[in-house]
């Protein structure tokens, strides 16, 4: 393989792995300690029940104007994904949320993305046509990122449980089996016994 080609390679390998910076800055009144916290990838398993931390509430509008609240997915396992069309991490992962929308959404899922893009909406809607997103785009406000404990990096990704409790975060790439196995395995904890 030819030296360029290999650097190019090792490039895009690197962004894929550590996600992208956001573009805006963010204020300089953060705790260090909370902000290295943010910036790890976690994947933590919040405890089920009392322990739980609800998923921050919110409302945005979608890309068709309309106003779209966590509360319409109520009972429901959500993915929500916090990304932008210029880095190259997230828009390796939207095939996968393509994917397991698709599979998934008639079992109690739902895949929420939300767009940090500072370009505007026209933007927005001009990547999901392009790349047939079939799952609802957000476009964040600035709150919801504060609610949600300060984005820095992209893509963060949360995954929610259908009584509407944080159950993982992972901040950037990360592979399309290991949302499988965290909508799988909630999606069986939703069920009622039989």
């Amino acid at each position: 393989m030819k030296p360029i080609k290999l650097f190019c390679l090792i490039l895009v390998l690197t962004f894929i792995a550590a996600g992208c910076k956001k573009k805006e800055p963010e204020p300089q009144q953060q705790d260090q300690a909370k902000v290295e916290a943010e910036e790890k990838p976690t994947g933590d398993k919040a405890p089920p029940g009392p322990g739980a931390k609800p998923a921050p509430s919110f409302t945005l509008q979608d890309l068709k104007g309309n106003q779209i609240s966590l509360s319409d997915f109520k009972g429901k396992v959500v993915i929500l994904d916090f990304w932008a069309t210029w880095c190259p991490p997230c828009v390796v992962e939207i095939p996968h949320f393509i994917a397991l929308y698709e599979q998934y959404k008639d079992q109690g899922f739902a895949m929420v993305g939300i767009s940090v893009d500072l370009e505007g909406i026209s933007v927005v809607k001009s990547f999901a046509l392009k790349h047939r997103v079939n799952y609802p785009i957000l476009m964040a406000d600035g709150q919801v990122q504060k609610a949600y404990g300060g984005i820095s990096n992209i893509p963060t990704t949360f995954v929610i449980d259908s009584a509407g409790n944080i159950r993982r975060k992972y901040v950037g790439y990360k592979d399309k089996a290991v949302f499988e196995a965290d909508i799988k395995a909630l999606l069986a904890e939703a069920k009622p016994p039989s």
